[in-house]
């Protein structure tokens, strides 16, 4: 894929999935949310091979190249989120949520830190290291407004988008420095589990402020 072309793919990306977003949701509701996600999987991954880029996935899982310090950070941005989980866990009491939510979280970080902190971030190599950073940060902050919030309320809160943007700067910064995505896999996952990202999608969780 040609390098320009991968770099403009969050633009359309974006732009399917909100369309597939509304549609999902007029089709089936709340739970309209499920194949607009699969979707964006799909995206993501045909985005990835198509680049030409495979054989960067094991560099992006490899082990960290010293620098513990951003390692440390990349994990601690993932428990920002968890004092949600921490007041809110009888909103998982239905089995078939709880294991939406679990599935979700273990698959989901995969492939937008492959996407767009591993891709986008190698993609923009040539640029100046703040601006690919904050190209990268910006558009995957601007996803979950105008994807995920089709369905979701706690998407569209601007407390959680800024908290999003302070974890996309410290996952790009990590991989900058460490060389690899695990850890800000790993931070990922923790922080789709504490933000309660199946139960925001079908609004069982508002934000407080936003009631």
């Amino acid at each position: 894929m040609n390098r320009r072309y991968l770099i403009l793919s969050p633009l359309v990306i974006i732009a399917v999935c909100h369309v597939a977003a509304r549609i999902a949701r007029q089709a089936l509701g709340p739970w309209g949310w499920a194949p607009a996600v699969v979707l964006y999987w799909g995206l993501l991954g045909a985005t990835i091979a198509m680049s030409g880029r495979t054989g960067a996935l094991r560099r992006w899982t490899a082990p960290a190249r010293g620098a513990r310090g951003w390692t440390a950070l990349a994990l601690l941005v993932g428990l920002i989120p968890l004092p949600i989980l921490a007041q809110n866990l009888h909103l998982l009491a239905d089995p078939v949520i709880l294991a939406a939510w679990l599935l979700f979280a273990l698959i989901n970080p995969w492939f937008e830190e492959f996407y767009w902190r591993g891709l986008l971030l190698d993609a923009t190599a040539r640029w100046p290291a703040w601006a690919g950073t904050a190209y990268s940060t910006a558009l995957f902050v601007a996803f979950h407004p105008a994807v995920a919030g089709v369905f979701s309320a706690a998407n569209r809160d601007p407390v959680a988008l800024a908290a999003l943007g302070l974890m996309g700067l410290a996952w790009a910064a990590a991989y900058r420095r460490t060389g690899t995505l695990r850890w800000a896999v790993a931070s990922h996952v923790l922080v789709d589990l504490g933000n309660l990202a199946v139960p925001a999608f079908l609004n069982l969780y508002v934000p407080p402020h936003l009631g």
